[in-house]
């Protein structure tokens, strides 16, 4: 071995490296908002987190067969693909602040779902923390107006606090990576990932297709089979990893942009189902039912009732 690379290894081993991380953030959003009495939302899940904050009355949240009542100042936490329904059950009615958000660092997600606590009540220590990060959302949703780059800048910021700190609630007093490391395998990460990019990278509302190129585009074998591993062994780490299927891990892909695009009061719901590849809006139509319970319509009117 040369001096010179001798003396880079030297000053390699003996400097004091920050772990590098390559990470897809996404904020999808967040609203404070007053509700009457008996107001609710249908049963959905999402495929990132929500966090809930009731500021005045109470709302019961049936998470899982489970069932969390919440009165004023507490938060809840609900992971991906729990699937969940608030009410509000307060006579005077209820304001409450919640926010849609997602890292795609499958390792965080598989601790958050496993380990992560739900329902943070009112004077702990634990919402207080989470509480100086909600509060600087809630502030900024009480000014509503025309966002800015910095405004942005500031929710992101916001956002890597409030993951730093969930991510503290997981494992406090241990070695959070190692523990993670030991527990999957490096390689069966990356590929669990690889693949969720993939798919995500393959759905694409904006370029319509009809639901026969859809279909074929989205066939999960393919893509497993693109990485150079076999179907079983992709399907069994993507569920390990996401604690999902590659297939419902699309379908919920799917229902929270149909979700965001119904939300759009002037959009045309057949110009949705356009969008999503269905080439009759009765199909999406008995798709979205299967999903929620409710009709496109019916959920475009729901939400468009809880802003009154």
């Amino acid at each position: 071995m040369d001096k010179a690379k001798q003396q880079y290894l030297i000053w390699k081993n003996n400097a004091n490296w920050l772990p590098m991380f390559d990470w897809n953030v996404k904020f999808f959003g967040a609203h404070l908002q007053q509700v009457e009495n008996n107001w609710e939302m249908p049963i959905e899940s999402h495929i990132g987190f929500e966090v809930n904050l009731i500021l005045k009355g109470c709302q019961e949240t049936v998470m899982e067969k489970n069932r969390y009542l919440l009165q004023a100042g507490d938060i809840i936490l609900i992971p991906p693909g729990f699937k969940h329904a608030n009410r509000c059950i307060s006579r005077e009615g209820m304001t409450y602040f919640t926010a849609h958000f997602n890292v795609d660092d499958p390792l965080f997600r598989q601790e958050m779902i496993k380990n992560s606590k739900i329902l943070f009540p009112s004077e702990t220590e634990e919402n207080g923390k989470l509480r100086k990060v909600l509060d600087d959302w809630v502030e900024m949703a009480r000014q509503p107006r025309e966002y800015t780059t910095t405004d942005r800048f500031r929710l992101q910021a916001t956002l890597f606090e409030l993951f730093g700190i969930l991510s503290q609630f997981v494992c406090p007093a241990k070695d959070q990576n190692q523990d993670q490391n030991e527990s999957i395998p490096p390689t069966s990460v990356q590929y669990a990932k690889a693949i969720a990019e993939a798919i995500k990278a393959s759905f694409n509302p904006y370029s319509p297709m009809d639901e026969e190129t859809l279909e074929n585009k989205f066939r999960i074998e393919d893509i497993i089979s693109s990485l150079g591993i076999s179907s079983g062994y992709g399907l069994e780490v993507f569920r390990k990893v996401f604690g999902m299927s590659p297939r419902q891990y699309l379908s919920d892909l799917k229902l929270h942009e149909a979700k965001v695009l119904i939300a759009q009061p002037d959009l045309p719901l057949k110009k949705i189902a356009s969008l999503l590849g269905y080439s009759h809006l009765s199909h999406f139509s008995r798709q979205f039912k299967r999903w929620t319970g409710m009709s496109p319509l019916q959920y475009r009117q729901s939400k468009k009732a809880a802003l009154y």
